[in-house]
Formats: structure tokens, sequence, C-alpha cells
């Protein structure tokens, strides 16, 4: 009969020798599998991330070129905008030289060009500002007296306001010396519960037979596109 250590050590190194051999053919092969998976896989994350890469520049590429497109698009409204005014400002300019030269057919030698009034922080004060121009085939200094007047009415009754009363504040009369055109600019006070209907403007001068005179609608002159569009007919006024 054994010893009792070798009963004991004898099931022992059974075991160790059949873990041993397990390991060795089972989970070894496990492992190795495994471990062949996993460098498949790092190559698989690599190749991914290398598209990514790839894909990421391809990206930034085109969102340059959207940006560059956009940036273009924007010049060329900028700059079809600027071609744009340049003409407006080309055919205004064109259109009051030909009315200045009496290439549209008017024959006066004087004229108002432009007239427009503008509101002030005072509700009873108001800028005038207003342009005359002279035919070009006169080609000499004209000069002379400007008069204004407002129509409209006052507590329920008619009333007519002259150049004094308008320009009560101002020592100054207007008065106008050009050869081609002049812009004229002023204040005009109007009184106490006073309601305009129209704004008459007459211009005296020496070099003319008759008077000009232009007569308004006191709420058109707000506009600065009416101007003198939506004005009567100029009337003619006497001599002085």
């Amino acid at each position: 009969m054994l010893p009792k250590w070798q009963l004991i050590a004898l099931p022992a190194v059974i075991l160790i020798f059949g873990a041993f051999f397990y390991l060795r053919y089972f989970v070894a092969g496990e492992l190795i599998e495994t471990r062949s998976l996993l460098q498949t896989l790092q190559q698989d994350l690599r190749i991914t991330l290398e598209q990514l890469e790839e894909e990421k520049a391809r990206a930034t590429l085109a969102e340059r070129e959207v940006d560059v497109v956009r940036r273009a698009n924007g010049l060329l409204r900028q700059s079809e905008r600027q071609r744009q005014d340049e003409i407006a400002g080309l055919q205004a300019d064109l259109a009051f030289y030909r009315r200045l030269g009496g290439a549209s057919g008017s024959q006066a030698p004087l004229a108002v060009h432009y007239l427009e009034l503008q509101k002030t922080r005072s509700p009873r004060v108001f800028q005038i500002i207003f342009t005359l121009t002279q035919n070009l085939r006169w080609a000499t200094i004209i000069s002379g007296h400007i008069e204004l007047g407002v129509d409209g009415i006052e507590n329920g009754v008619a009333r007519y306001l002259t150049e004094k009363q308008l320009l009560a504040d101002s020592s100054e009369s207007l008065r106008f010396e050009f050869k081609y055109f002049q812009q004229i600019e002023r204040l005009i006070t109007l009184p106490e519960n006073f309601a305009a209907n129209r704004l008459t403007i007459r211009l005296r001068s020496g070099s003319l037979k008759k008077p000009v005179e232009q007569s308004m609608k006191w709420q058109s002159l707000f506009n600065q596109d009416a101007a003198t569009s939506d004005s009567d007919t100029p009337d003619s006024a006497s001599d002085d």
C-alpha cells in the first residue's frame, strides 16, 4: 500500500499535468486566434482612421471652395450694386444737365429744379432745401430775390404767410446768384395752430421780364422723390 503522502501527491500531479496540457492545446489556440483577431481589428482601425482623415481633408477643401464661391458671389453682388448706383447717379446727372441745358424742351431761363422740406425737432420749424437752375444757353450769372409764401388754416381761418413771417428769426432775406445752379437751405417757422396746405416760391430777377413762380402741396415736399414732380404747373406773375 502506498504511503499517505503519495496518495495525496499523485492526484495533484495528475491535475497539474492535465491543466498544463489543456492550457497548451486549447487555451493557447484561443489566445492565438484572439491575438490574430486583435491584429486584424487594429489594422481595420488604422485603415478607418486614415479614411477618416482623408474625408476630413476633402470636407475642409469643400468648405474652402464653398467659402470662396460665397465670397466671390458677395463681391459680384456688391460690384453689381455699385454699378447700378453709378448708372442711377449718371442717369440722374444726365437728366439734370439735360434740363439745365434745355434739352428736355424747357426754354425757361430760370427754374426751381428741386424742392424739399425736412422736419426738425420743433414741430413748428422746418428746413427748406431747393436748387435753382439756369438754362446753359444763357451762360451768364443771374441774381435776384426769392420770395416764399405758405397758404394754410389758422384757428379755422384761411391765412397766407409771407417771407418775412416765415423767416422771422432771420434778418437775412433769401437771395440767389449763380451761373448754372445753386442750392439754398434755410429754416422757416410756422405760427402756433397753423396748418400749412401749399408752399409758393417766387423768383424775381432784373434779368427776367416776369418772375418765376411755382406752387406745391405742402405734404408732397416731405418726400425726396416727389420733389417738383407732384407740383402744379409753374405760374407766371406780373412784372415788378
